[in-house]
């Protein structure tokens, strides 16, 4: 049961990082998300105007 134990922390410890990062960049597109529509319509015709 020891080695389970071990090989179950082995396993967290290398997805740990790769979660952390996922969860960053989740926060970093929520908060996009709210600015932008904080922003509104203008940014959106921007964008438009920048790629068309």
């Amino acid at each position: 049961m020891g080695i389970k134990r071990l090989n179950k922390k082995g396993i967290v410890s290398d997805y740990l990082p790769w979660i952390l990062i996922a969860v960053a960049v989740l926060v970093i597109l929520m908060v996009a998300i709210f600015i932008l529509k904080g922003q509104g319509v203008s940014l959106i015709d921007k964008l438009k105007n920048l790629l068309g």
